[in-house]
């Protein structure tokens, strides 16, 4: 692989390569600083990489979330990753592998006696009185021809910052406030297993189904009063439920709602 990011060359992780051999990632890189992973792979798409690539960063200067927002942790604190795949899954069933990299995480986390959730559509947060946002995953498709298409799938983690003397938006907490002492090439390697797992469980026949009940048990989001907030009108009203596309169900007391995509604010009860 003769990845290049802003002309500083792609170094491959054979230690960890070789913890994933009987997985899908096969191809492991790290970069030590880039403008994006996400656009990164999106790139190496175009030009025919294969699946199960997945390419790690030190620093990452145009990291992006949802609606574009702009997201820089000093080099070498977080764990800033992207994977390339193809899942064997249709289409329409593409949104729920987001969910599963933010369960695959949430799980992993658990091992390590840090309790954390998912929390719709795309984060997950630090539970009880650590709470705060830990990572983000951003996923976006790249066609491959008139048939198929592929997924680059992109994660933030915040392993050692921002911590409690650090003035940042959104919430956000990360691993070091919670007493939690790994390495990011360490955490990369237990969430690729996990995830794999994970992408196994989607590709069975049932696998939306199962996903969906293990997201009900972990989200941070369900049971609680929400507003979504979308360019077509915000909803308000409780999380109810997920349906088997990954979909966020509100009832607002009248009627049902069905939401794929949009921003979603923990309301406090009155």
């Amino acid at each position: 692989m003769n990845g290049n990011s802003n002309h500083q060359t792609w170094k491959e992780l054979e230690l960890i390569g070789k913890s994933l051999i009987n997985t899908r990632f096969k191809a492991i890189y790290y970069v030590s600083q880039t403008g994006s992973t996400n656009s990164d792979l999106i790139s190496q798409a175009s030009q025919g990489a294969e699946d199960g690539l997945v390419l790690a960063t030190g620093h990452q200067v145009k990291g992006r979330g949802r609606l574009d927002r702009l997201w820089e942790a000093p080099p070498e604190t977080n764990l800033l990753f992207s994977i390339l795949i193809q899942p064997r899954i249709l289409p329409q069933s593409f949104p729920l592998v987001t969910p599963a990299l933010a369960l695959s995480l949430v799980n992993v986390l658990a091992g390590h006696s840090v309790d954390s959730q998912v929390k719709w559509p795309n984060d997950v947060w630090l539970s009880g009185k650590n709470r705060g946002k830990i990572a983000g995953i951003l996923a976006e498709s790249v066609k491959v021809d008139d048939l198929s298409q592929k997924l680059v799938i992109g994660m933030g983690c915040n392993v050692a910052w921002p911590t409690s003397k650090d003035e940042v938006p959104f919430e956000a907490s990360s691993l070091k406030e919670v007493g939690l002492d790994i390495e990011p090439n360490d955490l990369l390697c237990a969430v690729l297993l996990e995830f794999e797992n994970q992408l196994n469980k989607l590709e069975n026949p049932n696998g939306s189904e199962l996903l969906r009940k293990e997201l009900l048990k972990k989200s941070a989001t369900i049971g609680k009063r929400v507003l979504v907030q979308q360019h077509s009108g915000d909803i308000e009203g409780e999380a109810v439920d997920l349906d088997p596309s990954g979909a966020l169900i509100i009832s607002d007391g009248v009627k049902e709602y069905s939401v794929l995509a949009g921003d979603v604010v923990h309301l406090r009860e009155a």
